[in-house]
């Protein structure tokens, strides 16, 4: 069957009618808004979560170097040091910071096999400042050099559990240095 000039322009337009149609059809489907990920995601989330740093403490550090060096990321630590988590947890179905009537516990552990409690509170204690949980640790004279890997993880009160590894490059992890502080007396 033979078309007339007539009939394929008549076709052409016809399919390029139902081509603008079937685009426009599916642009308006691409377009319709969705349900926003963050908010469906964060009541169907249970893992609670966690951000971490390290500090070093003030044991062993001279009164006078203590404003400098105490409370300060570190990630370098001499022997008869003290390493110091600061830990944060959040509920992911608030997105609020959790306090110890929330978590029935949150520990650091290491990789040399030691469990330290996280105590929460305000820091400074005097006067009081933000609260968060901390844990310390004060690194043996012994204690062998080299990186010191570590979990952090909490555990709420209706059983959700959350954990924090640091990112594993051998440079940012805390590392123990052949230095060793001498033993201070600390004020009470």
């Amino acid at each position: 069957m033979m078309f007339g000039r007539g009939s394929t322009r008549l076709l052409g337009v016809v399919l390029l009618i139902m081509a603008v149609g079937i685009l426009l059809t599916a642009c308006q489907a691409a377009a319709a808004p969705a349900a926003s990920p963050t908010a469906s995601a964060a009541t169907t989330t249970s893992k609670l979560i966690l951000s971490a740093d390290v500090v070093q403490g003030s044991k062993n550090v001279p009164k006078e170097q203590q404003a400098t060096n105490s409370c300060v990321l570190s990630s370098r630590f001499p022997r008869n040091s003290e390493i110091v988590w600061r830990v944060r947890v959040y509920d992911p179905r608030t997105g609020n910071m959790m306090n110890k009537s929330q978590l029935s516990k949150v520990e650091v552990q290491l990789s040399n096999g030691k469990t330290l409690t996280m105590d929460y509170g305000p820091h400074p204690k005097n006067p009081p400042g933000e609260s968060y949980w901390t844990a310390s640790w004060v690194v043996p004279k012994d204690n062998p050099t080299g990186t010191l890997s570590y979990t952090v993880v909490a555990t709420s009160t209706d059983g959700r559990t959350g954990e924090y590894k640091p990112i594993s490059v051998q440079s940012s992890l805390p590392t123990i240095t052949d230095q060793t502080l001498p033993d201070l007396a600390q004020a009470g």
